[in-house]
């Protein structure tokens, strides 16, 4: 349905895959290529908060899968490899940079680190690997701007729920600011009706 709905290209995050196993992720990127996307994404993780991450040889097997069968796709389909270590607590940038160059060698068109601690981090990766990386724009790097991100390698910029958490944080202090203060001030800055109807 997002697709139909617009002339943009639609990338989707396809998770882990929705499936452990190469063939697995391989069967959700063919049906993920039918929807009308052209692109989606592939991830480490394993779902199971005891062994987040999927032993190394094991996540290239799938980023290959993901790739080979977006290739047999008849049009152009990116995909994007993930290193999830830093959203689950393992701070171990070597082994980030040593998943995404594998990943790279498997044939994924962007390479993407969620949640690197820094500038430093940022720039070690985009200068590790020679495909696209894409920055998400949280933590560390919501604090940088756009100039700012491609100045330190980065390619490809993503929002995730950055969109969706700032607006319910303006919902949350309008509501905070009428119960506590019984004034709506911060309802004047509200979109008009007409400005939403217009983008919908």
């Amino acid at each position: 349905m997002i697709a139909a709905a617009t002339d943009l290209p639609v990338s989707a995050d396809l998770e882990d895959g929705f499936g452990r196993a190469p063939e697995e992720v391989a069967r959700t990127f063919m049906a993920a290529g039918a929807t009308g996307i052209v692109g989606g994404s592939v991830e480490d993780t394993t779902a199971d908060p005891d062994a987040p991450i999927h032993e190394f040889g094991l996540a290239v097997e799938r980023v290959r899968a993901a790739v080979e069968a977006a290739r047999t796709l008849p049009f152009p389909f990116t995909v994007t490899a993930r290193a999830e270590n830093h959203l689950y607590g393992r701070q171990d940038l070597e082994d980030t940079i040593r998943r995404l160059r594998a990943f790279e060698e498997a044939g994924a068109d962007v390479l993407f680190a969620p949640g690197l601690p820094d500038a430093d981090a940022i720039r070690a990766v985009c200068s590790s690997v020679g495909r696209p990386v894409n920055v998400l724009a949280s933590g560390a790097a919501a604090g940088m701007s756009v100039a700012e991100l491609g100045a330190l390698g980065a390619r490809r910029i993503s929002l995730g729920s950055g969109l969706s958490r700032s607006a319910l944080a303006g919902a949350l202090a309008a509501a905070r600011e009428i119960a506590e203060e019984g004034t709506f001030g911060r309802m004047s800055a509200a979109a008009s009706k007409s400005e939403i109807d217009g983008m919908l």
